[in-house]
């Protein structure tokens, strides 16, 4: 696996988060698979410069260092054929893109639907200022950068009701 600070600023990025925390010892388990899916994956014939993180119990994050060379949509398929197999293998819903992150007022990160937005704000969980997970983020430098920001700089705004 590459090393984090060898990636250039524009590799690129894509992160999963999963419906629930992972204990320790999915987290174990998990971070094994995903070293040894790293360490093989290859994109025309040549082994990728990439990298992943496992963060906060519940998000899988790929950097894949292209250096000129675009990625095969093979590469890709695998990446995406690999979470499937994790997501099954463990009983987990990685691939929804209607789940959100954001970070409590405790400090703890907690998951929800897009969807449940304006309930939490009705009820006061989180408000503009709550940070949330840009799980869009496309690079390095976005994902360093943009990964968490309070909801009211996201695009996750636009799920909100605008008379809050």
């Amino acid at each position: 696996m590459t090393n984090y600070e060898e990636l250039s600023g524009d590799s690129r990025a894509w992160v999963f988060q999963a419906n629930k925390e992972l204990s320790e010892q999915e987290q174990k388990l998990i971070s094994a698979e995903l070293n040894a899916f790293v360490d093989t994956w290859l994109s025309h014939g040549s082994l990728l410069k990439a990298h992943f993180k496992l963060l906060h119990n519940r998000f899988i994050v790929f950097f894949v260092d292209e250096e000129g060379d675009r990625m095969c949509g093979r590469a890709v398929d695998n990446s995406v054929r690999f979470v499937k197999e994790l997501e099954t293998k463990y009983k987990l819903i990685l691939l929804d893109r209607n789940m959100m992150a954001y970070i409590d007022n405790k400090g703890n990160v907690q998951g929800c639907k897009l969807d449940e937005l304006n309930q939490l704000i009705e009820e006061g969980k989180i408000s503009p200022e709550t940070k949330v997970f840009n799980n869009l983020v496309q690079n390095k430098t976005e994902f360093d950068t943009k990964w968490t920001v309070p909801i009211s700089e996201s695009w996750h705004q636009n799920y909100i009701m605008h008379n809050h």
